[in-house]
């Protein structure tokens, strides 16, 4: 991995700062930062002294999703899209759900494809004014992954997320609060003290209650996550290798409209 292409903090309040950090790439992940999420996710979850837990991004995106410029390079290698990333990505979104502290998605910027998809798995997410929410994957010719078309269908039911994935939308901070993916929407400038306004409540709960509480939604509202990860696995690198996924990337490093052909 890159140096420090995800930063970690504490403070003494308990709360944990997850970070990714490629501002340059608009934090696109890669399978070390998904690896990497995971395992200070489960170190959060597992420290006595951690109450919440906070997910952003640095520079000005949240997360852009893969790495287009990645997928160029395996088109032109003739390449099928590894189960690995895939694999990598639904072990984050679940960790993060499974997490016995409360996590919050400090969406700062963009969030796109497996970064939107990362937000819905986080317990709150908290927005700024400027901020998108973006499906993305279908605009890339990909059928989705990181769990996120199952988490969104929690929060506003499956004709909503059936409308956000297959027409590809992006939603505006403020649709997504009236949609109730958005917890709280700060006015521009104001994101950090929403968000820690939120942590800091959260962290001086009593979070052995809730995570409990979480142990009941999962069990109740989430029980196919393994079963949904095992179907991402096996569609997205089949997606990899259609004449649409190469076209939709092809077409979005020309700066131009995509034709696609259902081929």
């Amino acid at each position: 991995m890159e140096m420090n292409e995800i930063l970690f903090s504490k403070n003494e309040s308990g709360i944990a700062e997850i970070t990714f950090n490629r501002p340059q790439a608009f934090n696109a992940l890669t399978w070390n930062m998904e690896k990497s999420l995971t395992e200070y996710i489960e170190e959060c979850s597992n420290d006595d002294n951690v109450r919440t837990v906070i997910i952003t991004g640095a520079g000005k995106h949240f997360c852009a999703g893969g790495d287009i410029k990645a997928f160029k390079k395996r088109i032109d290698n003739h390449e099928a899209l590894p189960d690995n990333g895939i694999v990598y990505v639904a072990k984050a979104a679940r960790a993060i759900r499974m997490c016995n502290k409360p996590v919050i998605a400090k969406v700062n910027g963009s969030a796109v494809g497996a970064g939107s998809a990362i937000a819905f798995a986080c317990d709150f997410r908290v927005l700024e004014k400027k901020s998108k929410l973006g499906a993305g994957f279908v605009n890339m010719g990909f059928s989705g992954d990181t769990n996120g078309w199952y988490n969104l269908s929690r929060m506003i039911g499956m004709a909503r997320t059936t409308e956000f994935y297959m027409l590809g939308e992006t939603i505006s901070a403020d649709e997504a609060f009236t949609l109730g993916i958005a917890n709280r929407v700060a006015e521009d400038g104001c994101l950090d003290d929403v968000t820690y306004e939120l942590a800091y409540k959260l962290a001086n709960s009593p979070t052995k209650a809730i995570s409990y509480q979480k142990k009941m939604f999962n069990i109740i509202a989430y029980p196919d996550m393994e079963l949904l990860e095992e179907l991402e696995r096996n569609y997205m690198p089949a997606c990899s290798m259609t004449k649409d996924h190469a076209e939709a990337v092809n077409a979005f490093l020309e700066k131009r409209e995509p034709k696609f052909t259902g081929k």
